[in-house]
């Protein structure tokens, strides 16, 4: 924890009359002494919480004045356990964090949420992955961020060549190991980004990158046009909240290593008035791992994978890390509704709108053809002119290169949903040996599927 929370938490347990939401508050303002609190609460058996305690009041209530007290001295402060370097990417780190959960609390206080504390604790430690690195000493997190925060390097083609592992994965086996609420763990699956309360929390984490950019990301425009669709709120509403957010954060930023953060500008028209910068020619492409490759292949060619989310979890492994493929998605197909919606993703932590894939056969022109028999094909330079039209226009919008691989997947003769992947960019080119290696290891998975089936 932070030196400024103990010396607040202290003073504030000291006083008896100190009510309850303002030492929750104080809690909020440090993601490593709200995880502590939350996991001390939800580990202690009691009577009068028959369910998980999701809220920092409630916690706080719990646990007790005594308890607190000693959670807030047996922490280790970050200025005497880190060095100087750790400790200005850790300050920074919990500082984002708690602006993404003022963003949460503020967002779902006006969607009429029942909790919007559970939000805001879900935001307040969605890149609990991040500060675990910080906080341990990985030296590689330090590459990780200076591509992410430098050169704007999207956060998993950073993980992929710096880390090694998906922090989105870390953070999720951290939350399940420390029995944190069950909104802080769902939160962190891509494929939750269909449901509201945990595409708020998403894009509350992204809205306060975008800030911590001083507003110059690439995705921000696209972070915005979705905030703003999910409180249907119109642009300049969404700017005005979210400078007033920035404006109760900024007196606190110093506590982070921060001046203040940079408010949204608007012009007189109410529009944005900052130039509008979009995502450009990518810092590097994703190189094939055939290690990787050969490693999920062999697992799903010897049945030792238990399930299908396994399955899946291979499949898009061996797709994302062993091919290079840059975003690799399980649409599974719904033969009542006759839709496509994205289950299983890789590739695509910052993008919720990708992550809502959704579609009707009714219109599903080229993928809804693909459905009609096993089938796959690759969208490239010679093909483009030819099936580029029969493909849904928000399709196109929402892959944005229009230069994939996609392959029907059927199991005991019936066509359980698609398989897609590309490399985000059109500068990363696609070729024919990946498309023979994507081809097959999909027809693996799905003889894998095959024989999970019961006869």
């Amino acid at each position: 924890m932070l030196a400024r929370t103990r010396r607040e938490l202290a003073s504030l347990l000291t006083d008896e009359l100190a009510p309850l939401r303002k030492l929750s508050m104080a809690i909020m303002a440090d993601p490593a002494m709200a995880l502590r609190v939350m996991q001390r609460a939800n580990a202690v058996p009691h009577r009068h919480f028959s369910a998980e305690i999701v809220m920092l009041e409630d916690a706080a209530h719990m646990l007790g004045t005594q308890a607190l007290l000693r959670l807030e001295s047996e922490a280790s402060i970050a200025e005497e356990v880190l060095d100087a370097e750790r400790l200005a990417s850790y300050r920074r780190s919990a500082g984002r964090a708690v602006l993404a959960g003022l963003l949460a609390q503020d967002w779902a206080e006006l969607d009429r949420d029942r909790f919007p504390s559970e939000v805001s604790l879900a935001a307040l430690l969605n890149n609990l992955g991040e500060l675990f690195l910080l906080a341990h000493g990985d030296a590689r997190i330090n590459r990780y961020l200076e591509l992410v925060e430098s050169s704007h390097v999207l956060p998993h083609e950073a993980e992929y060549v710096s880390l090694g592992e998906s922090l989105e994965e870390l953070g999720h086996v951290l939350a399940v190991r420390w029995k944190l609420p069950e909104m802080v763990r769902e939160a962190m699956r891509a494929r939750n980004a269909r449901y509201l309360r945990t595409l708020c929390v998403m894009l509350a984490t992204q809205i306060a990158r975008d800030a911590f950019s001083a507003w110059r990301h690439p995705m921000r425009m696209s972070d915005l046009r979705l905030a703003a669709e999910l409180l249907n709120l119109d642009l300049p509403s969404l700017i005005q909240r979210i400078n007033r957010v920035l404006g109760a954060f900024n007196p606190t930023a110093a506590r982070y290593g921060l001046g203040s953060l940079a408010l949204l500008p608007l012009e007189r028209d109410g529009r944005l008035s900052a130039t509008t910068h979009e995502p450009g020619t990518p810092s590097f492409c994703l190189a094939p791992r055939e290690d990787d490759y050969l490693a999920c292949l062999a697992a799903l060619s010897d049945r030792s994978l238990p399930d299908r989310e396994s399955v899946f979890a291979t499949l898009l492994r061996g797709l994302h890390r062993g091919l290079g493929l840059n975003r690799a998605v399980f649409a599974v197909y719904c033969p009542r509704r006759r839709t496509l919606s994205a289950e299983f993703l890789v590739g695509t932590d910052f993008e919720p709108t990708f992550n809502r894939f959704s579609l009707s056969l009714d219109a599903g022109g080229l993928f809804g053809e693909l459905l009609e028999a096993p089938s796959a094909l690759w969208l490239n330079e010679e093909t483009q002119a030819d099936l580029l039209p029969r493909i849904p226009e928000a399709i196109v919008e929402l892959i944005g290169d229009t230069r994939f691989f996609v392959m029907s997947m059927w199991v005991k003769g019936r066509p359980v949903g698609l398989v897609y992947a590309d490399r985000r960019s059109a500068s990363c080119r696609l070729d024919a040996r990946s498309y023979a290696s994507f081809l097959r290891l999909v027809r693996q998975a799905g003889l894998r599927l095959e024989g999970l089936e019961p006869e």
